[in-house]
């Protein structure tokens, strides 16, 4: 009896934990979002430096209330009832990669820093040129490029050159993947069609998606597999074949291998095979975990290995993660936490001693904690800041990140670099976030008594995001998967609302048609 009270104990605090966590966080970034907005002014672009404006909440509000409204209207007529749902998808999946790839064709954009970085790195690989695998060369300093860059050059291999529009149609397609995974989870998580349809149209409305296919750096990629390896998991939950589970930990390590940042993918992924393993007594679950990060461990090291053997250089650690840690503890010319070239400077003057940088990053971690602790309202500030710079920044950077572009360009493109669309998308992107942060608060709110852990594996990696970024280096883009990971808690919040609200509605329509038929009876 005391081992099941334990364990029971250990269940519901676990899953309360995250629950609890993720509505307060989810409360405040929806307060935040509908009063104010963090921005980048075109004009210092190159800068990178977010300002902060005032919204106003009235039209936030009236843009949730239309929304909702249509909403209602159609739950009323049956409609999202009688939508053909794979046929919806199809079309959902189809417009994403149609516009993604016209996106690509009429943007005339050109990669720089670390995309033009790594892209060069890859097209002198195709050469058997490793000059970027010496000592203090790009590769030495950051090794977690170098998944992304087997890619590139393997697509630049088959496409001849360095063909930066080959490695474009491949994230339009990731684009579409992306969407028919978030639909796929949806379904599997909350098993409602008018989620289903909602999760579909709303990644379709997401415009940062597309927006985001010119950048060269493997976001929507490593986030197609990451979504795939939680479906599989999903299945594998479902029926205990380890083969699925094998399957899941190729897809997070082939994520991660393209983008680091999708650990925290890997370790949601872990915690709810655990909580399985201690819920059902489940040996299989644990030996998924296992598998999971075997799989992820021996793609890393099986790369590395033979980049090695190839360029016959060892390839090191790069930075110590503490100069990012230390890095995220200051403050810069971008914003509280932002990258302000520290680690990266430390690294080269130290000649990329990595047990020196480490001593410098952690004396800097100790200056900064005790400048925290001396004013606690300085450290408030600065984490507040730091918080909204990423989470309340609409558009995720998508519009920043095509800041490099040349050649002739239609009145429309032109329009959406420095006209009226730029302002536009910019403003509808603010609404469309405050739409999906207080559908996932009206969700969490109304199911706090029926959360499955399977259902809460989003808002665990949304917290892991949230935790990692505090600790970490700033940046809105790195935001950016995290948002539309909300997307599938977002639609199942809004088919909830509508149901609530057509059900209210239909009441309040009975009770004025049953007091009108009483007073034409006492007439």
């Amino acid at each position: 009896v005391v081992e099941i009270s334990m364990k029971n104990l250990i269940l519901r605090g676990a899953k309360g934990t995250v629950f609890w966590l993720s509505l307060v966080f989810m409360f405040f970034l929806t307060a935040v979002s509908l009063v104010s907005t963090a921005y980048f002014n075109q004009a210092d672009f190159y800068g990178e430096h977010p300002r902060y404006r005032m919204d106003n909440i009235l039209i936030n509000l009236i843009f949730i209330f239309l929304v909702l409204a249509v909403l209602v209207f159609l739950n009323a007529k049956g409609i999202l009832e009688k939508i053909p749902i794979k046929g919806l998808a199809a079309a959902a999946v189809l417009f994403v990669i149609a516009v993604s790839i016209l996106w690509v064709r009429v943007s005339h954009t050109y990669p720089e820093a670390d995309q033009k970085a790594v892209s060069w790195v890859s097209y002198l690989m195709t050469q058997n040129n490793f000059l970027f695998f010496e000592p203090e060369k790009y590769m030495q300093i950051y090794p977690n490029q170098l998944g992304l860059a087997a890619i590139l050059e393997a697509l630049y291999r088959i496409t001849g050159g360095e063909n930066w529009d080959a490695f474009r149609y491949l994230t339009a397609a990731a684009n579409g993947a992306v969407v028919y995974l978030l639909y796929k989870v949806t379904d599997r998580q909350f098993h409602s069609r008018k989620a289903n349809c909602l999760v579909l149209i709303g990644s379709a409305c997401c415009v940062q998606i597309i927006l985001y296919t010119t950048f060269l750096y493997g976001i929507m990629l490593g986030l197609a597999f990451a979504l795939a390896a939680f479906y599989v998991l999903l299945v594998f939950l479902e029926k205990g074949r380890i083969g699925y589970a094998v399957l899941s930990g190729i897809l997070i390590g082939i994520s991660i291998l393209v983008k680091n940042n999708y650990s925290i993918f890997l370790v949601a992924m872990v915690i709810l095979l655990l909580y399985q393993a201690l819920e059902k007594k489940s040996w299989k679950a644990v030996l998924a975990a296992v598998i999971l990060i075997a799989a992820f461990a021996g793609l890393n090291r099986g790369l590395t290995a033979f980049y090695e053997y190839r360029s016959g250089m060892e390839i090191g650690s790069g930075m110590p993660k503490t100069l990012w840690v230390a890095m995220g503890m200051q403050e810069g010319e971008r914003a509280e936490g932002w990258y302000n070239e520290f680690n990266y400077n430390t690294f080269l003057e130290t000649g990329c001693d990595a047990e020196e940088s480490d001593a410098i990053a952690r004396a800097s971690i100790a200056d900064s904690l005790e400048k925290f602790k001396n004013d606690p309202a300085y450290a408030l500030n600065f984490y507040y800041k730091k918080t909204v710079s990423q989470w309340n920044e609409p558009t995720c950077e998508a519009l920043w990140v095509n800041q490099f572009h040349s050649g002739e360009f239609s009145r429309i493109v032109q329009s959406i670099y420095d006209g009226k669309l730029y302002t536009v998308l910019e403003e509808y992107m603010n609404l469309f976030q405050s739409l999906v942060y207080g559908a996932v608060l009206f969700l969490l709110w109304k199911r706090k008594k029926s959360w499955s852990m399977e259902q809460l594996f989003l808002p665990v990696v949304i917290l892991g995001g949230f935790f990692f970024h505090t600790l970490w280096e700033a940046k809105s883009q790195y935001i950016f998967p995290y948002f539309v990971c909300l997307l599938p808690c977002a639609a199942a919040g809004l088919a909830e609302a509508s149901d609530i609200l057509k059900k209210l509605t239909a009441e309040k329509i009975r009770s004025k048609k049953e007091r009108i038929r009483k007073n034409a009876e006492e007439r």
